[in-house]
């Protein structure tokens, strides 16, 4: 990273002497061979590192060293014109390899390893995309393709407007990969996309200085590729994503704002074109599209929100349920038989508490096994359901243990008949299996749910000591004002 760091500032340290010496023939060579240095090592190293790796991985690496090696060829060339001083007009022999190099960085990110993206996210990144590049070409038609458009010339004005074009669409791909890439993991992804829009930002530099620095030598900003192509070679430091997209389906963080960064600018330059009186045509039609685009994608950002919202809030309801309900027989589970009984017996109406326990069910599961004590209990469950008005509480409190919350409660006759509606339907589920039912009741309001459990286990407890298969009220169960006791 530090010596990432150092090609970088070397690089915009170099152009910054270049332009204040108005492109001194000493510095442009220097700048040459050190581009072209650059270049050749950098492809070494990328073919090196391709070596070792198979499938897409190796299919991106060595798109990225053959870049890079046709970089360093056409730098070769240029310097050739640079030592000679030649001035030529584009197209040229090394504007071609130039080109390849500009263009295969984005080669090697669709044909390197990666999960398949869906229409949604490519549809979002066009539409970023063209976001950008109008953005982009706002700024850009007053200071850069307007007046190149004026050139005459076979030359002049194909590479005055059709080239910087171009590299402002690699700029705008650039700036929403970079948008999208994930912010805490740095992979050769994100290092090709920012030399891919770096390299854009170069060659948009270049015909800058053809327009006004008067001369066709494209080693006259040796200094910003020389950056451009440290970076690139440095992607050599990083791996690729090997299974995963590596663009998120929604930019996050800071880099979320990147897209919008050339909006602000467009809208600026175009406020200043206003107050200069220089607004045209071309300019108010490209902010037209621009607002339009941004309209655009900040509706399909809300609706995507919205779902998300939706989504969010069905898994959290997911979630209450799962933590509340037992996942097997669909029942409450026992927290949330404390909760509803919490909040029953603040009002001081009469409740009643079943306790249930399934008799003989241990045999089952150890001579036919557990699914077939999981198929039990579910249709316990259904029993239950069947048995127990709607309204009360109905709950699996672990193993083969059940309760019935009754809220307000009925008579303790209608609640007695509720328990034994309850083991009658046990007994015909079949298996041998029965069920043994402890009885609760309370309507003084002065009892908390581990008071009803305490009292209908005890009952439970006499069921189980004296045969099982029955009901049986707790013998501390009060009924009335006057705590009358009632025997089971």
């Amino acid at each position: 990273m530090k010596l990432l760091a150092a090609g970088v500032l070397a690089g915009v340290t170099l152009q910054a002497a270049l332009f204040a010496t108005g492109f001194a023939p000493s510095l442009v060579i220097a700048g040459s061979c050190l581009v072209l240095v650059a270049a050749a090592a950098g492809a070494f190293v990328v073919t090196r590192r391709a070596r070792g790796t198979t499938g897409a991985e190796r299919r991106a690496w060595l798109c990225t060293a053959v870049g890079l090696g046709a970089w360093a060829i056409g730098c070769t060339l240029h310097l050739i014109d640079a030592v000679g001083g030649v001035e030529r007009i584009p197209p040229r022999p090394a504007d071609l390899f130039s080109g390849i190099a500009t263009v295969l960085p984005a080669v090697s990110l669709i044909i390197g390893p990666g999960a398949p993206m869906t229409w949604n996210v490519r549809f979002r990144m066009i539409l970023d995309g063209a976001m950008v590049a109008v953005a982009l070409f706002v700024p850009a038609w007053p200071y850069l393709l307007g007046p190149a458009s004026e050139l005459v010339g076979p030359g002049g004005g194909a590479m005055g407007v059709a080239f910087p074009v171009v590299q402002i669409i690699a700029l705008s791909v650039a700036i929403v990969l970079l948008s999208r890439s994930r912010s805490r993991a740095v992979t050769a992804y994100t290092v090709l996309a920012v030399a891919y829009g770096s390299l854009a930002v170069c060659a948009l530099t270049y015909s800058a200085v053809t327009l006004y620095g008067h001369t066709w030598q494209l080693t006259a900003v040796s200094g910003f590729f020389l950056a451009a192509t440290v970076v690139l070679a440095g992607v050599v430091r990083y791996d690729m994503p090997a299974i995963d997209s590596p663009w998120l389906a929604a930019p996050t963080g800071a880099r979320a704002g990147l897209p919008y960064v050339p909006v602000v600018v467009a809208f600026v330059v175009a406020a200043a074109e206003r107050l200069r009186g220089d607004t045209g045509d071309v300019l108010t039609a490209a902010l037209f599209v621009l607002f339009a685009l941004v309209l655009v994608r900040q509706f399909l950002a809300l609706r995507g929100n919205t779902l998300l919202l939706t989504e969010v809030e069905q898994q959290r309801e997911q979630l209450a349920d799962q933590a509340t309900h037992d996942d097997l027989t669909g029942l409450s589970n026992r927290k949330h038989l404390h909760q509803q009984a919490g909040l029953s017996l603040r009002t001081g109406e009469p409740v009643a508490l079943l306790l249930i326990d399934l008799d003989h069910f241990k045999q089952v599961n150890d001579s036919r096994g557990h699914a077939a004590g999981d198929a039990v209990l579910v249709k316990v469950a259904e029993v239950l359901h069947a048995a127990v008005p709607a309204g009360h509480t109905v709950a699996r409190l672990g193993g083969d243990e059940f309760a019935v919350f009754l809220r307000p409660a009925p008579s303790i006759d209608e609640a007695r008949l509720i328990a034994e509606r309850i083991s009658a339907g046990v007994a015909l589920i079949g298996a041998r299996v029965g069920a043994s039912i402890g009885v609760a009741y309370e309507t003084t309001g002065r009892a908390t749910i581990g008071m009803l459990l305490s009292d209908a286990d005890a009952a439970l407890y006499q069921v189980k000591a004296s045969g099982k298969g029955k009901v049986r009220l707790s013998p501390r169960t009060k009924v009335g004002s006057a705590g009358q006791t009632v025997q089971g």
